[in-house]
């Protein structure tokens, strides 16, 4: 039989959710692999490069990646004749041995420990049971120096024909995900050209933040090998209108003595693996079905959400999509799509089926970030029993605006003192720094023009669309 020869990704994330990685023959798995320890202070064009200050007082030396075995896995869709691809996520330590300390400013590091801050809280051991969906624009182009199109036109959300038009990407998308535990619920086309929504069954803790990574780099690089382009950015053409969101569904579980009866539902079967648990946040007392734990954990997340705004938005195009189906507000509803958090509970329904659905999020946000900031602004509430405002509140009635532009909530991000602390005061360094070198970067391009629309619009692509 002809030799298969098998190669490891090395993997990291960084703040705009692009895959950096270190291609290593397996032979060489266990002899330490390290990379230029600022890699996660570059751009998502990586013509944006910061220095944080300890890297650069260091003489901008490696760091060891630290991998998380657990994480290894074969990538169907990056084999070849003879070729074996794995890829095994990883954090990053400055030093070696019993010396090493990690990076605090990696993303997944901050998401973990978040987590697991959640699990410690009050001996409950909390865990989140995170799902979602995803809206992408998918894009061709006739020529290697040719302008990118949408692959298809028309904005007909649902329509058969319209979901015809890139079936063959999606349904090999789809095959190629399962395998690596991404599992795809639904496929449709979207309301705008070349937009498709995938969404996808949830996972616990940690694993929902890499699902969705290995997701969207799996999704880019398929397209890549297709020749088109799937980007997450917000708004890859014009500067107005409905954009690509990343909507995030969200409940708290706590160990239960008896098993939950999940019995008929597949879905929550295959990610609570130890059946013995129990929906938090659901309550057949209360008349909106919400325990007290729920109503907690609301109440922080909208009392955090215009610090939460910097890391679900992202980019500039991000806050277009402000008023067309994403919030300005920090308000909660039942079954409310205009809502910043979206409620599902029914006290005589299945409490399996009470959750939340954060809908600040863009597609271009990072999961880790994302789940962390969550995490962190709902374990508040639930620290300090924070009372959950009424239903559909305004900006007049008494919701917070969130920011209506990125460096606002850069700033809201740094003036919330507890949000600070709890991702961490070198990952906020880090994650503005980075933010703002885009934004300066976007701005020189700019700023030879007439800031037209499209020069604007341009300006976004050239530093997001390719690698987010």
């Amino acid at each position: 039989t002809p030799e298969v020869r098998t190669y490891v990704r090395f993997e990291i994330i960084d703040m705009n959710c692009k895959a950096l990685s270190k291609i290593v023959p397996k032979r060489h798995e266990t002899g330490g692999v390290f990379m230029y320890s600022g890699a996660l202070a570059s751009g998502a064009n990586s013509e944006v490069m910061t220095f944080p200050k300890e890297i650069a007082a260091a003489g901008c030396p490696n760091a060891q990646l630290v991998p998380d075995w657990s994480t290894r896995q074969v990538l169907p869709w990056a084999a070849s004749a003879g070729v074996r691809v794995e890829r095994v996520y990883c954090e990053m330590a400055s030093g070696t041995g019993s010396d090493a300390s990690k990076l605090m400013a990696v993303p997944r590091t901050v998401c973990m420990n978040l987590l697991k801050e959640l699990q410690a809280f009050n001996g409950q051991n909390y865990e989140l049971l995170i799902g979602g969906e995803l809206e992408f624009s998918v894009l061709r182009r006739e020529g290697p120096e040719a302008s990118w199109h949408p692959l298809f036109n028309g904005v007909d959300i649902f329509a058969t024909l319209q979901n015809a038009k890139s079936a063959d990407f999606c349904y090999e998308v789809e095959r190629h995900m399962e395998p690596v535990g991404v599992d795809i619920l639904t496929i449709n086309a979207e309301y705008g050209e070349g937009q498709l929504e995938m969404t996808f069954a949830p996972k616990i803790g940690i694993e929902a933040a890499d699902m969705t990574a290995t997701f969207r780099t799996g999704t880019k690089e398929i397209a890549q090998q297709r020749g088109i382009m799937a980007s997450f950015i917000a708004r890859p053409f014009g500067v107005k209108g409905v954009g690509n969101g990343g909507h995030l569904n969200f409940s708290l579980w706590s160990p239960s003595k008896l098993p939950i009866p999940l019995v008929g539902n597949m879905v929550l079967e295959a990610a609570c693996r130890d059946k013995h648990r129990s929906n938090a946040f659901h309550s057949s007392e209360d008349d909106e079905g919400l325990s007290a734990a729920a109503r907690h954990f609301l109440a922080g997340v909208l009392a955090h959400a215009p610090a939460m705004e910097a890391i679900c938005s992202p980019t500039p195009p991000c806050y277009t999509r402000h008023g067309n189906w994403a919030p300005d507000v920090a308000n909660w509803g039942r079954e409310d799509r205009t809502a910043c958090v979206r409620v599902k509970s029914d006290k005589n329904g299945k409490a399996s089926g009470c959750y939340m659905e954060l809908r600040m999020p863009s597609a271009s946000a990072n999961p880790y970030l994302v789940i962390a900031a969550l995490a962190a602004a709902g374990l508040d509430g639930l620290q300090r029993n924070l009372e959950l405002p009424a239903e559909r509140q305004t900006k007049d009635t008494g919701a917070a605006k969130l920011p209506t532009d990125l460096e606002s909530a850069l700033r809201a991000l740094e003036d919330d003192q507890y949000m600070v602390d709890k991702l961490g005061k070198d990952f906020v360094r880090w994650y503005t720094g980075v933010k703002r070198a885009e934004l300066q970067a976007i701005e020189t391009r700019l700023a030879s023009g007439s800031r037209s629309d499209e020069e604007v619009c341009a300006a976004w692509r050239h530093m997001y669309m390719e690698y987010v």
